[in-house]
């Protein structure tokens, strides 16, 4: 070194006396700009070989300089607070970038000012004889602001290790490659030292040591619950690093432990994430009553409840794959027999609404390549929103090749980047694909084998044929093959008989009859022909005429259309009745077409 070290006031007491007279009048950009490095607030755990690699660096004969590269939340301050306790021959100073920016006001007057800083800081060297070290977190700022403060710093970072001036600069991965990466001379002049997040055992110790530090290291039932931070912020905020995001929630726990005399348990940390999170890990569906609930809402499709109940019976029991979402399912079937319905009542099963957490996409909006980033965008961005979810990609065999690629990532890696780069996480999402493809084999179930229990023997030998013939499609109806493999399980649904298209109508008249009570304060009669009208009449069995979707439409169209315009005309009738006019098909064979209609009339 080019100076000579002279009895000296210890780091401590130039900590003290660093904001007092007359160090900072001496040197007053230092002092204005700068304060000591404050001491680690907790034990620094697991960063001893980190610790030798900085070590290292600053004992360099000239370019002594290191860059912490490292996520948001690794510990990058805390590897410079666990360094400077063995480092006592040097004054730790942080460097306050914001306020020096702010008191630059403009990019040109920044290069002068931070040459001003380091001449002072070369100076305290000099004049107290005691090595600094300058610590600059979020370091790519300066490199954002101007070139000239890049220029500006290089050659302190250069001459360094003469000067007696140690500067460790720190910034994410992100950062450093959008702003940093591309300066070959500046970043030749830092050491670069790369920070992993903590292992899960390191992460379990510093928050053992936080529970001990606040006094309620004996409020744990057990252990087990530092094991449950770790894994479910592992789970439900991959764009957070550790320890940090476990330090927050257990840091939370402790608030509400102190201000609401709360138990340090499982359920305090299901409130904790829900809040926080808005992740509800103490959701509990009850496993014997899965199939039972699902059939009450979903007609005639046994073999499809029994195929989703079965899934979510290893989700309930919290044995599902958690490196993958909660459920990946192939809905198979024609049009209209209940792929929809049923998607909607697994949301309000799981999370008692089939609205807000029920997020649907149709695919067909994504059949070009160039929809792959909007695809992939809209995505990410409302599972950010909404972690907890039902995703329904609606005939995904019409999406493009690109988007199918976006699905295969989740299926198989339960995450995906968004537009900035953040790391979204399906792992606490049902994923649920529903295909028209192999339409050939329901048609076959749909004229020779169609039962009122949807647990058609048929359809379960059929298993294999439909797996195959799905995977066979080509041209426009081409289902991606590669997506079977990632699958859970392929749900089949048998096309729907006359008679539960019967029960599904007679279901959705008797809700248009509640709304109209309540809503109208008037009573409405509906004549047995009407439910004959709208299915036999007007509906159709073939696999490929929508199921009962076509009789739905008779009724919106043909019935509560005609409700809708009778109330408007008549606001003062508090009962009226439904009735068809004119000779029905299903009465009366001969007939090859009929001209009957619904009209609404009032009761007297």
């Amino acid at each position: 070194m080019i100076f000579q070290l002279r009895p000296q006031p210890s780091r401590e007491v130039l900590r003290g006396m660093f904001h007092e007279p007359p160090l900072n009048e001496r040197y007053p950009l230092l002092s204005k700009l700068s304060e000591p490095l404050k001491k680690a607030e907790r034990d620094i755990i697991g960063r001893e070989h980190e610790t030798m690699q900085l070590l290292a660096s600053m004992s360099r004969p000239e370019l002594c300089n290191a860059l912490l590269l490292a996520e948001a939340g690794s510990g990058k301050t805390a590897l410079v607070q666990a360094t400077m306790l063995v480092d006592a021959d040097r004054l730790y100073l942080e460097v306050d970038l914001a306020r020096m920016i702010s008191e630059a006001g403009s990019a040109g007057n920044m290069a002068a000012k931070l040459k001003g800083f380091f001449n002072e800081a070369e100076a305290f060297v000099r004049d107290e004889k005691h090595e600094l070290v300058l610590f600059m977190d979020e370091f790519h700022q300066i490199i954002q602001l101007s070139p000239a403060a890049v220029e500006a710093i290089k050659p302190v970072l250069a001459a360094s290790g003469t000067r007696g001036i140690r500067i460790i600069a720190a910034t994410t991965y992100q950062e450093f490659h959008q702003h940093l990466s591309s300066n070959q001379p500046l970043v030749e002049r830092l050491q670069r030292i790369n920070l992993n997040p903590p292992d899960q055992p390191t992460t379990l110790r510093i928050l053992q040591g936080m529970a001990e530090r606040y006094g309620v290291a004996d409020k744990f039932y057990d252990d087990r619950i530092f094991l449950q931070v770790y894994e479910y912020t592992q789970r439900y905020m991959p764009a957070s690093a550790q320890p940090r995001k476990s330090i927050l929630v257990l840091d939370a726990m402790v608030g509400w432990h102190r201000s609401a005399h709360r138990e340090m348990d499982r359920a305090l940390l299901a409130d904790v994430l829900m809040e926080s999170l808005g992740v509800n890990v103490a959701f509990r569906v009850d496993g014997a009553k899965i199939k039972r609930q699902l059939d009450a809402k979903v007609f005639s499709q046994d073999l499809a409840t029994s195929a989703v109940a079965r899934r979510l019976q290893l989700s309930v029991a919290d044995l599902n794959d958690k490196a993958r979402p909660m459920a990946s399912l192939l809905f198979t079937g024609s049009t209209g027999v209940g792929k929809t319905e049923l998607a909607k009542q697994l949301a309000q099963l799981l999370f008692g609404d089939d609205q807000r957490h029920l997020i649907r996409f149709d695919m067909t909006e994504y059949a070009e390549d160039s929809s792959f980033a909007a695809f992939r965008s809209e995505l990410t961005k409302s599972v950010w929103d909404l972690s907890h979810a039902v995703l329904l990609f609606d005939e995904v065999e019409k999406a493009s090749a690109m988007v199918t690629r976006v699905l295969l990532q989740v299926l198989d890696d339960g995450r995906l980047n968004d537009d900035n780069n953040r790391a979204v996480s399906f792992l606490n999402t049902y994923i649920i694909l529903t295909t028209n493809a192999g339409s050939e084999i329901y048609k076959g179930i749909s004229q020779y084998a169609a039962d009122d229990t949807g647990a058609s023997k048929q359809l379960m030998e059929y298993e294999k044929l439909i797996r195959r013939s799905i995977s066979s499609t080509t041209g426009d109806n081409r289902f991606p093959p590669e997506l079977l493999g990632r699958i859970d399980a392929i749900v089949p649904f048998q096309p729907l008989s006359r008679s539960t298209q019967q029960k599904i109508v007679r279901k959705k008249l008797r809700q248009m009859v509640q709304e109209v009570f309540v809503k109208h304060n008037v009573r409405v009669d509906v004549d047995a022909r009407v439910l004959r009208y709208l299915i036999e009449d007007k509906g159709d069995t073939d696999s490929d005429a929508g199921g009962a979707r076509a009789a739905m439409a008779k009724l919106t169209d043909e019935v509560t259309t005609v409700v809708a315009s009778f109330l408007n005309e008549h606001p003062s009738e508090r009962r009226i009745r439904i009735d068809v006019v004119g000779d029905l098909v299903s009465d009366d064979k001969n007939l090859l077409s009929s001209d009957a209609y619904v009209e609404a009339s009032a009761v007297r």
